[in-house]
């Protein structure tokens, strides 16, 4: 057992989060990755239906960044593990602006950073069922203030242990300026992102096909 343990430590983070996903969730299939490594910057927006989502991401994109909710800071344990991942905080339930602020100023500053938001703003159980999506504006406000493209991104959803999980990139879906000018575009942007990566899963039973980016 002590052997078995110190060899894991020769392991980096990332590996051990791949041994975790062949092992303890089964296999990871990815789609399209490729089209993601076109865009050394841009932001990262799945849906979110459990609260590791974000393991199957972090083995395969390189400089990803995530937002999470300032409360998992509060352990500091948790917050380590969370600063060691480039987690940026912000405050749920609220208009953190400061927050907001920050997500920005890094997007713009950082030369390659790929930024995980999911859009629902948590984990939706029932989110997928009886098309019940509910989204929030940040990511289409953030992608248009910094100029940076979206790439939606499906995840298998509600993916129990020793079960196969896909993860399906999707085409890159560039900022809307209007969004910054006119508030009832901004909430029709978030809708048709949200609509848009759930798209996905239909798709997936057909082998995750290509879903045309957004148009009017």
């Amino acid at each position: 057992m002590e052997k078995a343990y110190l060899h894991t430590l020769n392991y980096s983070p990332e590996e051990m989060l791949e041994l975790f996903l062949e092992d303890v969730i089964k296999f990871e299939k990815f789609h399209f990755l490729d089209g993601l490594e076109k865009y050394e910057k841009c932001m990262i927006c799945p849906n979110h239906s459990r609260i590791f989502d974000p393991i199957f991401l972090y083995p395969k994109v390189e400089n990803m960044y995530s937002v999470a909710k300032a409360d998992l800071f509060e352990n500091r344990m948790m917050a380590n593990f969370l600063k060691a991942h480039h987690a940026i905080p912000i405050k749920r339930n609220t208009k953190d602006i400061q927050g907001t602020k920050k997500i920005i100023e890094l997007l713009k500053q950082t030369p390659q950073i790929r930024l995980l938001l999911f859009p629902e703003g948590g984990v939706f159980k029932e989110n997928y069922r009886d098309n019940q999506r509910n989204t929030k504006n940040g990511a289409s406000y953030i992608s248009a203030f910094a100029n940076v493209p979206i790439i939606p991104v499906n995840i298998t959803v509600r993916p129990k242990f020793f079960s196969n999980v896909m993860v399906c990139f999707g085409e890159p879906i560039f900022p809307n300026l209007e969004v910054l000018r006119n508030r009832r575009v901004l909430r029709q942007e978030a809708v048709r992102l949200i609509n848009h990566i759930y798209e996905f899963r239909d798709q997936n039973l057909y082998g995750c096909d290509r879903i045309n980016p957004l148009k009017d």
